[in-house]
């Protein structure tokens, strides 16, 4: 019979069939060892099989009910069904059993960044790292909180240092890649990912990255194994949508566009389906309720009562559209000037929007709130806005935040700052559903089906509709379209509209040695091209569900 440290072994190769098989059978002649159902517990977690892990739990908590390690564990799981609040009270349990225990502090800052608060995640890893400073969680965590601030040179040190203090987990480089990936630096990123691959041949993340970096590049030997992975058993939804959407992109890449449709739609089906064992849907009702309530509370009388309320500062570069229209290729341009310094993707509108609850002592939700807010109110929400973004930079002239679904929130931003650039990306719908549609987004639950994608498009049109009605401050509409065929023409307009002198720089704005996160991977560091413009008629037939739910624009 094998013992439990070859079934560690397996597990810790990524051999998880037979990890599991030989847990199960040392389980069977020893019932009673809590450590086989935690090891047990902690591979059905690594392989998104949550009731399973969870009872395996359970099993070893009802052996041990004050062990630190199933604590943990069990927070773990509830984190990734998306309870945080439950997550949270197992490690409050752990840090009463052991009040210095790092990884519980670690899991907290997780927590924080899973509820998109990435500047609360910061603060609790570095506090821990500062006691320990080569805590891996700590230092993993601390990266995804940069590059989720737009900080992505920051987390690339971040995850470089977690790799130096623990090179033999595949996790680790992985996550090097993707981040290397999203900012453009795709040899980078292609070698972190074999470099995960090296250590463990079945790790999905990596598999998944290379694929999506390399495209139709990749070769067929690279290929196979994702190929071949796809029949394993053990392949939970979440891994096995990573694998359909990297063979998607790849075979997009070839132009066989008939097999990359049939793999997006595959890849989609299971990442609803992971996201449903999270209970994490997607409502479309609820957004089109949300829309309702902007649409009602910034009207003519609204920006007629708040003129003068907001901050003078001319500061801040907003640029909105629907995700995949174009607001990363605008950053990357303005942010080759030397007056502007590209902040990436910023919560602060909706952070600053979600305080009105608070800050008018009002248990409504915020658009609710709108009536009723002052002058003081408005002027401390922009002056703290202010503050962040100096927190990012000090001293460009201009700062430029791509965050598109602000789109939303062009009433409250108008409100905030009457001075302000607004540019606003527009693009092909059908070109913005598919580029949505082939997408592994992490959390954009609406992308993976067609209908939602369409719905969520209708409300983006009626509300872009009234604000062109009603808003006070202008706004410069930027077609993807213009970009890629007119690029010097479309930034002197951009450059003039946000009252900026002209500057060549922008025009090579491939080759501006930054950082930026996007799930645009390549673009930023490409120059312009027309491939992707009426892309969508490649996935006509694929798209058919998104067509006929499609409105016209009011």
């Amino acid at each position: 019979m094998i013992t439990f440290d070859e079934a560690v072994r397996l597990h810790l190769a990524g051999r998880w069939d037979e990890a599991e098989a030989a847990y199960r059978a040392i389980l069977a002649a020893n019932p009673e060892r809590a450590t086989i159902h935690q090891n047990l517990a902690r591979l059905l977690l690594e392989n998104g099989r949550f009731p399973e892990a969870m009872d395996a739990l359970e099993a070893a908590l009802a052996l041990e009910p004050k062990s630190v390690e199933l604590a943990l564990l069990s927070g773990r799981v509830w984190i990734e069904l998306g309870d945080f609040s439950e997550a949270a009270g197992w490690f409050q349990r752990v840090l009463r059993l052991e009040p210095d225990n790092a990884d519980a502090r670690c899991q907290l800052g997780v927590i924080s960044l899973e509820i998109g608060d990435p500047e609360k995640a910061e603060w609790h890893f570095r506090a821990l790292l500062e006691a320990e400073s080569e805590h891996v969680g700590a230092r993993h965590g601390l990266a995804r909180a940069l590059l989720d601030q737009g900080d992505a040179a920051g987390a690339v040190r971040e995850h470089r240092e977690a790799i130096r203090v623990q090179p033999q987990l595949p996790a680790l480089h992985s996550s090097l890649g993707q981040t290397l990936a999203n900012s453009g630096d795709l040899d980078g990123a292609a070698e972190s990912f074999r470099a995960a691959l090296r250590l463990n041949p079945k790790f999905v993340p990596a598999l998944g990255g290379l694929a999506t970096t390399l495209r139709g590049k990749l070769p067929d030997g690279e290929l196979e194994p994702m190929v071949r992975l796809l029949e394993a058993a053990w392949m939970p939804p979440e891994k096995r949508a990573t694998l359909h959407f990297g063979l998607g992109q790849v075979y997009d890449g070839r132009g066989d566009y008939q097999r990359a449709a049939e793999h997006a739609a595959l890849a989609n089906r299971e990442q609803a389906r992971a996201h449903g064992e999270r209970d994490q849907t997607y409502d479309p009702a609820e957004y089109r309720k949300y829309i309702d309530n902007l649409i009602g509370q910034f009207t003519p009388e609204f920006f007629a009562r708040t003129r003068g309320f907001g901050s003078e500062s001319r500061r801040p570069i907003f640029i909105v559209g629907m995700p995949r229209s174009g607001t990363t290729l605008v950053e990357q341009v303005l942010a080759s000037h030397p007056a502007v310094f590209g902040a990436g993707e910023r919560r602060f509108v909706n952070l600053g929007f979600s305080a009105l609850p608070a800050a008018t002592d009002s248990a409504k939700p915020p658009a609710h709130c709108l009536p009723v807010v002052t002058a003081e109110i408005v002027r401390r929400i922009a002056n703290w806005h202010l503050g962040q973004l100096d927190k990012a930079d000090a001293y460009r002239l201009r700062i430029a935040d791509k965050m598109p679904d602000n789109f939303a929130l062009l009433g409250w931003i108008a409100t905030l700052f009457p001075e302000a650039t607004i540019l606003h990306c527009t693009r092909d719908v059908r070109d913005v559903a598919v580029s949505c549609w082939v997408t592994n987004f992490s959390q954009i639950r609406w992308a993976n089906d067609l209908g939602h994608i369409a719905q969520r498009v209708n409300e983006y049109r009626r509300i872009m509709a009234h604000y062109r009605a009603v808003l006070p401050v202008p706004v410069l509409e930027v077609p993807y379209e213009a970009m890629v065929s007119d690029l010097e023409g479309t930034t002197r307009r951009m450059l003039e509209f946000a009252r900026l002198d002209w500057d060549a720089n922008c025009l090579t704005f491939h080759e501006t040695e930054r950082l930026v996160k996007t799930a645009s991977v390549a673009q930023v560091r490409q120059p312009i091209y027309l491939k992707s413009v009426a892309r969508w008629k490649r996935y006509q037939e694929a798209l058919a569900p998104f067509l006929a739910m499609l409105t016209d624009p009011p």
